[in-house]
């Protein structure tokens, strides 16, 4: 049913978002403003990467994989923290060579606040956080090598009710 005498200050446009990325990239630009140029690169990678995923062809196999670590170099390998959301606790998977001084997990709060900091040792190759005295809600974590941040993904903490 269209109206006749409607003045066309009320035709209006669904409001969509053409780059829902851009809006994750001004957060993260505001939470973390002493990251680096190039997590902003990864971030446009990473985009590539959940969009190739969808054709299942071997590129896009191996697109899979790197999507599952954190971060990777010929120094270090991270995985993503597992099993996202987590309830009681969270474990994170990693590889490191001895040319590292300090690699470090942060995690913080939605506002940017630090909540906790794990170092990574070289002896051990699985780190296991307890999320039983986080609450439930949206967490940031942030992979530190000798003092440079790298690497940031989201953790969701959801406790059993």
């Amino acid at each position: 049913m269209k109206f006749s005498n409607v003045p066309a200050v009320l035709n209006y446009k669904p409001l969509s978002l053409q780059k829902p990325m851009a809006l994750n990239n001004f957060y993260r630009s505001l939470l973390f403003s002493n990251t680096s140029a190039t997590e902003s690169t990864a971030v446009v990678a990473s985009e590539a990467v959940e969009k190739t995923v969808e054709k299942r062809s071997p590129v896009a196999e191996t697109s899979v994989r790197l999507e599952e670590q954190l971060y990777s170099n010929d120094k270090i390998t991270v995985s993503n923290i597992y099993p996202n959301p987590a309830s009681e606790y969270a474990e994170v998977d990693y590889a490191m060579s001895a040319d590292i001084r300090d690699a470090k997990l942060i995690f913080y709060n939605v506002l940017g606040s630090q909540m906790q900091e794990y170092s990574l040792s070289r002896n051990e190759s699985k780190l296991r956080i307890n999320t039983r005295e986080m609450s439930t809600g949206l967490y940031f974590y942030q992979l530190a090598l000798d003092g440079k941040k790298v690497a940031t993904k989201k953790m969701l903490v959801r406790h059993q009710q």
